[in-house]
Parts: C-alpha cells; sequence; structure tokens
C-alpha cells in the first residue's frame, strides 16, 4: 500500500512540474515515451487524451477454448472475404488469433475508468480511449494492460482549391465521354481498358476519408454496399447540415469522384462500375486532426466486408519521428499490412509534405505491400508538394504517380447543389491508381496485392530507374493489365 501511494505521489510531481520524474517499474515499461510527453503537454483541468490501450491475450484460456474461438471466427467469414483470402492463404488458414474478437470483459473494465472508448481493434488487440492524464496509472495496472500508447494524429494539408462556381469549365476533350476528367485517365492509359468493357464490375472497393456527398449526380450509377461513420458512430457518412462548421463531405466527395464517379460528358472515374462501401474515419471539423484509431478501425471493417481494395488519401505523422516510417512501426502501416497479407489491395497517398518541415513520405505509405501514390502534373512534372521517399529503413517510395494537379473533381456547395471543379494533392492521385487497381482485379481475379503491385510499377514510366521522387513512375493501366504478372506468392516485392 506504501509502495502504490509513493507512485502516485510521483506521478503527480511528473505532471506538476513536466520533467521526467522515476516511475515505478512496470507503470514505465507499459506507459511509451510519446505518452509520457504529451502527459506532462496536458495542462487544462478535465482534458483528456486518446490513448490506445493495448491487450496482453484475447481473455482466451486453454488450447480448446482457442479451437473454439477459431472455428467461430471462420463461421462468421463472410463468402466475399473468404474468396479474397483464399489468393493468399490456404483454406485451412483462412483465420487466425489476430482475427478473434477482443475481450469483452477487458474492455468493460477499461470502459470504468475512462471518459470514452473510441474503437476496438481486433488485428491490434487494442482499444482506443479518452482518458485523464491521472487515470493512466491505474489502467498500466491492470494486471491484462500490456502497454499504452498515445493516438497519433495529423493535420491534412489543404488542398488548393479553385472557384466554386457555375463558370468553372473543364477543358475540351476529344471525347464526348470523360468532359473534364479526360486528362486524368489519359496520363494513366485508362481509356483502352474502358474500350475493353472493363469499368471495375465486380471489384469492392473502400474508400477510407473525411466523408462523402452521396447523393451528388455522379454517384447516381455508383452500387454503395455498406457505409459508417467512426467518428460519430452512425450509418450515414454524409456532413451533418445542422452543424455550421461540418465540411465533411468535400474531400470524400472529390476522391470517390475520381476513383468511380461518373456523369457523361462530365466526370468519369477508371472504376465507375465498381462495388463501394464507404468509411468516414476523420473529423473535419474546424481544426480537428485526423486520428489513426479511426482508420484503423475503418480498415478493419472494409476487410471483414470483403473489400478487394482501399483507397485512402489520409496520412499520419504527429508524435512520429522519420525514424518509424520504417514500414512495420506506425499503427495504421502495422493495419494495412494485415490487411495485404489477407489480400487486401491497399493503395494510400504518399503525402503532401515535401516542401514542409516533415519532408517525407506519411504513414501508412510507408508500408512494405502499400501502394503510395506520388502527384505528377499535366506535363509528367513531379509536383511541388508530393511527399519523397526513402522509407527510414531505405526502400524507394512512392511506388507510381498519377495526376495530382488540377484535376477535375466532383463537389457539392452548402445548399447541397452539385458542381464540378478543380484540386490538388497527392490525395487527388492516389484514387485514380485505386480506380485503376480494381480495373487490374477485374481483369485478373485471381491477382494477388503483391502481384497486382508488381504490374503496376514494372510497366510504369519509370520502371528501369526508379527514384524516390517518382517510385517507378506514372501509371500504365493498360500495360499493367496486359503484364503476365505471376511472381511466386511467397515473395515480397520491396
Amino acid at each position: 500500500m506504501r509502495n502504490r501511494k509513493r507512485t502516485w505521489i510521483l506521478f503527480g510531481l511528473f505532471l506538476f512540474v513536466q520533467a521526467p520524474l522515476p516511475l515505478k517499474p512496470d507503470f514505465e515499461v507499459k506507459i511509451s515515451a510519446g505518452l509520457l510527453r504529451a502527459m506532462a503537454e496536458t495542462q487544462a483541468a478535465g482534458e483528456t487524451l486518446p490513448v490506445w490501450v493495448y491487450f496482453r491475450d484475447k481473455g482466451r484460456q486453454g488450447e480448446a477454448g482457442l479451437h473454439r474461438a477459431l472455428a467461430e471466427a471462420r463461421h462468421i467469414l463472410r463468402v466475399r472475404c473468404e474468396r479474397r483470402r483464399l489468393k493468399v492463404r490456404g483454406a485451412s488458414n483462412l483465420v487466425d488469433y489476430e482475427d478473434l474478437p477482443v475481450s469483452r470483459s477487458y474492455t468493460e473494465r477499461v470502459r470504468l475508468l475512462v471518459s470514452k472508448v473510441r474503437a476496438v481493434s481486433r488485428w491490434l488487440n487494442a482499444v482506443s480511449v479518452e482518458v485523464s492524464p491521472g487515470q493512466l496509472p491505474v489502467l498500466a495496472g491492470l494486471d491484462f494492460v500490456a502497454s499504452l500508447d498515445l493516438v497519433r494524429s495529423f493535420k491534412r494539408g489543404e488542398d488548393l482549391e479553385f472557384p466554386q462556381d457555375d463558370e468553372t469549365k473543364a477543358p475540351s476533350s476529344p471525347s464526348p465521354i470523360y468532359g473534364g476528367a479526360y486528362a486524368q485517365l489519359n496520363q494513366i492509359n485508362v481509356l483502352p481498358l474502358h474500350q475493353q468493357g472493363l469499368s471495375g464490375r465486380g471489384v469492392l472497393v473502400c474508400m477510407l476519408d473525411v466523408g462523402f456527398h452521396k447523393s451528388h449526380e455522379a454517384f447516381r450509377l455508383a452500387h454503395l454496399i455498406a457505409e459508417w461513420d467512426f467518428v460519430f458512430g452512425d450509418g450515414d457518412v454524409e456532413q451533418n447540415p445542422a452543424d455550421r462548421n461540418d465540411y465533411s463531405d468535400s474531400h470524400g466527395t472529390a476522391t470517390w469522384s475520381l476513383l468511380g464517379g461518373f456523369r457523361f460528358g462530365e466526370m468519369a472515374g477508371p472504376a465507375f462500375g465498381a462495388d463501394f462501401i464507404l468509411a468516414k474515419t476523420e473529423d473535419d471539423r474546424s481544426e480537428t486532426p485526423v486520428e489513426e484509431d479511426y482508420w484503423v478501425a475503418g480498415i478493419e471493417w472494409g476487410e471483414s466486408l470483403g473489400a478487394d481494395v482501399v483507397s485512402s488519401s489520409l496520412g499520419y505523422t504527429d508524435w512520429y519521428q522519420f525514424k518509424d516510417m520504417d514500414g512495420k512501426t506506425a499503427v495504421t502501416t502495422k493495419a494495412a499490412n494485415r490487411a495485404a497479407s489477407l489480400g487486401v489491395v491497399v493503395v494510400n497517398a504518399a503525402g503532401n509534405e515535401r516542401q514542409n518541415s516533415w519532408a517525407h513520405i506519411i504513414a501508412p505509405a510507408d508500408g512494405y505491400d502499400v501502394i503510395s501514390v506520388g502527384a505528377v502534373d499535366s506535363s509528367n512534372k513531379i509536383a511541388s508538394f508530393s511527399s519523397p521517399g526513402p522509407t527510414y529503413d531505405g526502400r524507394i517510395k512512392p511506388e507510381v504517380c498519377a495526376l495530382g494537379v488540377y484535376n477535375w473533381i466532383a463537389q457539392n456547395r452548402r445548399d447541397g447543389s452539385d458542381f464540378y471543379t478543380r484540386g490538388s494533392g497527392t490525395s487527388y492521385a492516389t484514387p485514380l491508381v485505386g480506380g485503376v487497381v480494381a480495373l487490374l482485379l477485374e481483369a485478373h481475379a485471381n491477382w494477388t496485392p503483391k502481384q497486382v503491385r508488381t504490374a503496376l510499377m514494372n510497366t510504369a514510366g519509370n520502371a528501369s530507374s526508379p527514384n524516390n521522387d517518382y517510385g517507378w513512375g506514372i501509371v500504365n493501366a493498360a500495360a499493367a493489365a496486359a503484364a503476365n504478372e505471376n511472381p511466386p506468392a511467397h515473395i515480397r516485392q520491396k
């Protein structure tokens, strides 16, 4: 009892003087250095921190209990998910320990000590919570808690915007179909695949973004399978019209239109015939940062529904250091690698960080199996903002590039009316590549994420001399679809 009281006193002094005083050894091991720094910076009364609580196990006791749990997980596996996993795993290995649910008992005990449980991750065996700094030693003292860490965040760079009015017109197009989208599709050689009848039909694409204006005319032909708002915990990914600060439709509407929108003579994405699931994983009200726990929850959800492709124009750097961009450290990178190991092709923006203090790619674009996307302009020149590689461990990034300057995108006004405009960012290059991936999977349904990634890289415009600006170069969709891409399944392409 005396030792426990002494620990509380030391912890209180730690917060008061904002200096790293010694903690009890088990606390010191369980609380990460980043979280300790965040605790020291937390000043306001009642302020909470977003924290990952990692568990030691999943509450299963004994070999028999584990076998029963795995059998249950196998039983509830969706057919679409099973079919995709079979491409990369044997029938006897379709589920594993990471598929098991987090212990409800553990979660409920944690819930009693925190302000809010935000998200639950099977893959990480963790929950994210909002908790006051004073409760962290109590959480660390729970015997089933393995560690505590800070939920990282990222301030998404503003996309370059153009006047949002009816006078904004698309440039002339030699095709009567594509309107302003012609140039961005032609640059990556998508049109021959459309002429062959490919549109992404039968491929399930999961969009992770800030929100989506579903009623936009560009999505009238879209086949929407499911949607979920992970920020507010409901089934509607559109903005809240009662909240004057909620502009959450704009970015997601743009990225979805770039990948799968269609309006004859105005807009077309590469994969306008695909099926879609939409996950709102970013709170775009005011200056609220993007936080990684919602992204992890979103990609787990998408994988469980059978998604073949994940397109994400988000990324995370705050509280990380460049040494963490090693393909295996950041939480979102771990989740992206896990999804790829289950047969999902993950496409993520490289980031708009070239000219700021970070100046590197962002997580999860550093992932081993992630297709990270850089931005070029209409002259095939790398965009001034497009994040360069390499990763901390020396791998070339990005993998490929697409147009990310003056893209033609769908948008909506605050009154709900539809229009089209232009914007720039690796956010807008990424869904173009995600759409190409859907076309490749329509043409080659048996291709694994590694095969898709390799086909894109080997046929891109800079494949003979890849570098850390362009990666393997600008995508050539038709050439990638024609590639006889069948590398050994056990080889990880780096």
